[in-house]
């Protein structure tokens, strides 16, 4: 993952900040709540001292990534979740956020975070979640064939609002909701 993101694509999603164009009250809550969320969480600090001192420094993109995982999970409070991928940062962040939720290796859970290198696996995974579940896929747009899966995994029949954050992409699996699908300026 790059250290700071390119500007030029937060030009492009420039009209997609703060969530501008964002009609359903679930999500632009979600947005401005979670995704956006500027307030320092209970486990920043302690968190924080896991990255070296010149990304604490300049809050560069991985702290705000993973903190925005820590945001995600916290908002979902899932009872399993599962982590796609070997990233043991991301595992404390998780591990932090929800302390009483149950990891599984295989199988379904609540929370699925699947890393760039797992992208491919994404959509066989989404398909077995059930509808209360949460995913966050990371590096949606690292190449074609990434792009590829993140664009099936909207058009699933299974699938309900998703959330492109470019970095990553976070999939809600209830139909009850009207599916759409929101870019954001993260």
């Amino acid at each position: 993952m790059r250290l700071v993101r390119n500007p030029w694509i937060w030009l492009l999603r420039f009209r997609k900040r703060r969530g501008y164009g964002v009609h359903s009250p679930f999500a632009y809550s979600f947005v401005r709540g979670v995704v956006l969320e500027q307030t320092p969480y209970y486990a920043y600090q302690r968190l924080s001292e896991l990255h070296p001192w010149w990304v604490r420094w300049g809050r560069f993109y991985p702290l705000s990534c993973r903190r925005l995982l820590f945001r995600l999970a916290n908002f979902a409070h899932p009872g399993t979740i599962r982590l796609v991928g070997d990233r043991p940062i991301e595992r404390v962040y998780l591990a932090e956020s929800v302390p009483s939720a149950r990891w599984v290796e295989r199988g379904v859970a609540d929370f699925v975070f699947v890393a760039a290198e797992h992208v491919a696996e994404a959509a066989d995974i989404a398909a077995t979640l059930p509808s209360h579940a949460m995913m966050v896929i990371e590096g949606i747009h690292r190449n074609k064939d990434a792009r590829m899966v993140w664009h099936d995994i909207q058009s699933a029949p299974h699938t309900g609002i998703t959330f492109d954050l470019y970095t990553y992409g976070v999939v809600f699996f209830d139909l009850s909701r009207h599916k759409q699908h929101y870019k954001v300026n993260f």
